[in-house]
């Protein structure tokens, strides 16, 4: 036995001397526990960089065994988070674990979890949304990861867990074409898809469809031509702000805004492939084509994939007034004569009535897409 613990003595001083850190392998208590330790990254993104601690303040972790039988969760924050070195106690083992950072319960609602009875397939995020399935508030920034880690026991380990982010911000922007204000009070806007109850392997479950309302609005003036000699003058620019779950590219999404005063939608877009490179364009819109034709040439990665790393888009539809020369005329409020408030000042012209309006270009990002002679 002397002979047999002389001889590890030995290995445990070669280790070292060839800089392998010596742990407890052999159960010697005169060396530190072995180690397994987590580290994450998030590189899954247009930049391919990692934005981890600029982006993420919190990683909720279930630990499941090989087998999918759920033991503990853990919330990992604060310090530990931003040092990112997240030592895990676990025995020796093969593990399934379930990342989902921003699990916030304000935004999503999941189940409670018993050690023993739960297991992985029960790990689902759905949505939070009213009764009525609108959801109009700023969701939680959401990411998932699904891994599985050996721990050998007989060394220090670690291992870096990637994470893919489910949420897509929209800013969408309204622009008369003829100059003229618009008014961000004046329209509704919303994204109808069925994308918000998400599996433990981020696919998404059969689910009611979320419609999706602005949690931002505003009026913002852009500003006139600083040459003299322009007719450009300030413009107010319809701007709403939405969000919406993970886009998968072979999903029907819709966006769809009107102006309260039409019966007619200004814009109803399959959201679809919006996203996504057209070659065409047809009367039926495909949203995820549009948001797809933000991908630059030289990405060579699949629709799917971009779609995961890119997470913000601009959106400005330029509209164009539609007007009914046929209708009946909208009188213009007659200004007062001051001399004689009796005497009217000669009225103008009465106003050609809007009756709606078309819209013939798109900017997504900084890709402009101009539409043939119909309507979205």
């Amino acid at each position: 036995m002397r002979s047999f613990f002389h001889t590890c003595k030995h290995l445990i001083g070669a280790a070292l001397l060839l800089g392998v850190p010596a742990c407890d392998w052999i159960h010697d208590d005169s060396l530190p526990p072995c180690e397994f330790r987590l580290h994450y990254v998030y590189d899954y993104n247009m930049k391919f960089a990692d934005a981890f601690r600029h982006e993420v303040n919190q990683v909720s972790l279930f630990i499941c065994d090989q087998d999918g039988n759920f033991l503990s969760q853990r919330l990992i924050e604060g310090a530990e988070l931003k040092t990112n070195d997240i030592r895990l106690d676990l025995e020796p083992g093969t593990y399934q674990l379930l990342s989902w950072a921003g699990l916030r319960e304000d935004s999503y609602a999941w189940p409670e979890l018993t050690p023993g009875q739960s297991t992985l397939r029960d790990i689902r995020v759905r949505a939070r949304r009213a009764d009525d399935g609108t959801q109009p508030h700023e969701l939680s920034p959401l990411w998932h990861s699904l891994d599985t880690v050996r721990i050998s026991g007989t060394s220090h380990e670690e291992q870096t867990i990637g994470l893919n982010k489910n949420t897509n911000k929209l800013r969408l922007v309204l622009q008369n074409v003829k100059g003229e204000n618009m008014d961000v009070n004046d329209f509704t806007f919303r994204i109808v898809a069925d994308n918000g109850y998400m599996d433990y392997d981020n696919s998404l479950l059969a689910d009611p469809a979320v419609t999706y309302l602005p949690y931002y609005t505003e009026n913002v003036e852009i500003a006139a031509d600083p040459d003299p000699a322009a007719t450009v003058t300030d413009q107010l620019v319809a701007v709403a702000e939405m969000n919406t779950l993970r886009l998968m590219a072979g999903k029907n999404y819709r966006l769809i805004v009107r102006h309260k005063a039409f019966e007619e939608d200004v814009l109803n877009i399959n959201l679809k492939g919006c996203f996504n490179m057209v070659r065409h364009v047809t009367p039926y819109i495909n949203l995820n084509n549009y948001l797809l034709l933000t991908k630059m040439e030289g990405h060579d990665i699949s629709a799917q994939e971009y779609l995961d790393r890119q997470d913000e888009y601009s959106v400005i539809f330029f509209l164009t007034p539609v007007e009914c020369p046929d209708c009946p005329p909208v009188d213009p409020v007659d200004p007062v004569d001051p001399v004689d408030p009796v005497d009217p000042v000669d009225p103008d012209e009465p106003d050609i009535p809007i009756i709606g309006y078309k819209c013939f270009v798109i900017q997504v990002n900084d890709w402009v897409i101009r539409l043939n002679d119909f309507d979205l």
